[in-house]
């Protein structure tokens, strides 16, 4: 063993080499940074994506592909595989393969921008470099004989022993190594090309714990240091507004308290088994929600929202959890002295002419649980066609106390009463699966001022009370089909922890766009001056393109740890 002795110990005494890290290249005093790991993974997870191989097919894509901006890049592509002898992907892997970083400071005008790209093969790096600034050169060249531009010559110097590229004031750029630099500021390329050990931004704690946050293996993840951000006024002014401002504590006010208690804000994309997450991470737990924010996010035991409504032709589905009998609880701490004067004021104005319990007692029986769902129908519920369709739409809410359904009916039979004294509403009530629906119905008859297009005639005004939710719509048809759902216990399964989600379905956008095809062939007549049948093909192939989108959703969580936005696009049909 003694022979294997000096190998061992020139091992241990050998330095050790540092992973590649293109943000040991950039200045500790970036306040964002945006980081791509590996750039070949991210640029093939996005070229197999089945929208991005269909969208080539339509014409205003095909438009672009066939501009000149379009057709110099490709010719650039393809001058680079010529003369480095492979193709994009490998020479991505040898240009850019330890990753690429974007770091910059908020708060300067124009911000100082500087772009790292760590290469793992130093000979391919020279060359890529040699031949982009040869380029540049002659591009420039042509530009001014062609009088395109004013002249901008290409400068070269040299800092450090290090060559630097010049062109005009906003392109800064340099090599070292298998790292090319490119800057829009001289004095941000100069900071990294001067950098010392111990003074970059990988060396702060911020992108560190933003990494870790975010988990997994992100296609690309930021970082930004929100304390600093926060530091301005613009910012300091909006936080104090939101705790007093009705509107915005309704909107965000839960939100905006993460926010407040954030030190940084982690961003990620990355791929799923099923299309890809870009997700927003603040490091702000859930046990330190101030209290009176309650209205948005329920008791750790309970669920942050039901089940999204998923009815035939679902264009859209929302559901939330809002507190309003929370809000109405906690008023004169989160609502404004003027506001909360004006609200007891119309409170009063709206009791003289709609009988029941007041407004503070309606909202205290209401119950936190909201959804809104919208669908796609090609059945029209007037023989009147409106100029534009407008799918039907119902807004689901819970409730605590049975009253609550009947004095939110009395209220919006007395609503509808005043309002048929001037649009002639005329009232109708059904019973389906034992549910009595109340709607109105617009005449056809009587001129409405204002509606020239005939929109009102989108809708059918309707409400019920199904089990423990009031149901209001724009369509009886749409809460018969929902009656079923709501009469079930909400599946634990189909709950979330998150306080609000939202999703958008291809498939239902794509029937839209068929059944309502008027403006894409409008738009193909006046803009390309195509016939009537290559203008219907034109929609046939937007809607096959959209429904091979999936499914988008977003979504708002309030976590243990961390408050989280996700926006979730799963690729497959749904």
């Amino acid at each position: 063993m003694l022979r294997f002795a000096p190998a061992v110990v020139a091992l241990a005494l050998a330095p050790t080499v540092a992973p590649a890290d293109p943000l040991r290249h950039i200045p500790k005093d970036a306040s964002l940074v945006v980081v791509v790991e590996d750039p070949r993974q991210l640029a093939e997870a996005v070229r197999g994506l089945d929208a991005y191989k269909s969208a080539q097919s339509l014409p205003a894509v095909r438009e672009f592909l066939d501009s000149t901006t379009a057709r110099r890049v490709f010719q650039f592509v393809r001058y680079y595989e010529r003369e480095l002898g492979a193709k994009w992907p490998e020479l991505l892997d040898k240009v850019a393969g330890g990753g690429v970083a974007l770091g910059t400071k908020i708060g300067m005008d124009p911000a100082p921008v500087l772009l790292v790209v760590q290469g793992t093969d130093e000979a391919a790096s020279a060359e890529f470099f040699k031949l982009a600034v040869a380029a540049l050169e002659q591009e420039t060249a042509r530009r001014s004989a062609g009088g395109e531009a004013p002249a901008a010559t290409v400068r070269r110097a040299v800092r450090n022993g290090v060559e630097t590229v010049h062109l005009g004031d906003d392109l800064h750029a340099a090599r070292v190594g298998a790292v090319l630099y490119v800057s829009n500021k001289e004095a941000a390329l100069n900071a990294g090309l001067d950098l010392k050990p111990g003074d970059a931004v990988a060396d702060r704690p911020g992108p560190k714990a933003a990494r870790q946050l975010l988990g997994g293996d992100p296609l690309a993840w930021a970082w930004l240091d929100f304390a600093k951000v926060k530091e301005g006024k613009q910012v300091k002014d909006f936080f104090a507004a939101t705790r007093k401002d009705l509107f915005q504590t309704l909107v965000f006010g839960s939100s905006a308290d993460a926010f407040r208690r954030a030190d940084f804000i982690a961003a990620g994309l990355h791929r799923t088994a099923d299309g890809f997450t870009a997700t927003l991470k603040l490091p702000a737990k859930r046990a330190d929600l101030h209290a009176d924010l309650a209205l948005h996010a329920p008791p750790p035991d309970q669920p942050g929202s039901l089940p999204l409504l998923e009815p035939k032709g679902v264009i859209y589905s929302q559901s939330f959890y809002l507190d309003l009998g929370a809000l109405w609880a906690k008023r004169k701490t989160l609502i404004n002295e003027q506001q909360l004067k004006d609200i007891e004021k119309g409170e009063k104005q709206i009791s003289k002419f709609i009988p029941g319990p007041s407004l503070g007692k309606l909202l205290e029986m209401s119950g936190p649980y909201h959804r809104i769902v919208a669908v796609q129908r090609s059945d029209r519920p007037y023989p009147v066609r409106p100029d534009q369709a407008i799918p039907p739409a119902a807004l689901v809410s819970s409730m605590r106390d049975p009253r609550f359904g009947k004095s939110a009916a009395s209220a919006l039979r007395a609503g509808a009463m005043l309002a048929s004294i001037q649009t002639g509403l005329k009232m109708s009530e059904e019973t389906h699966d034992g549910v009595t629906i109340t709607s109105y119905r617009f005449p056809e008859e009587k001129p409405f001022p204002g509606d020239t297009a005939n929109l009102r005639f989108n809708f059918v005004p309707c409400f019920a009370v199904v089990g423990d939710f009031l149901v209001v719509s724009s369509s009886p048809a749409l809460v018969k089909e929902l009656i079923p759902e709501l009469k079930k216990s909400p599946d634990p399964a189909k709950c979330s922890p998150a306080v609000w989600r939202a999703k958008t379905y291809a498939v239902g956008i794509a029937q839209a766009i068929r059944d309502n095809p008027e403006p894409v062939v409008t738009n193909a007549i006046l803009s390309e001056g195509v016939g009537l049948d290559e203008a219907k093909k034109q929609v046939e192939a937007l809607a096959d393109w959209a429904a091979t989108l999936g499914a988008v959703g977003l979504s708002i969580d309030h976590g243990t740890d961390a408050y989280e936005i996700k926006l979730e696009w799963k690729t497959k049909r749904n």
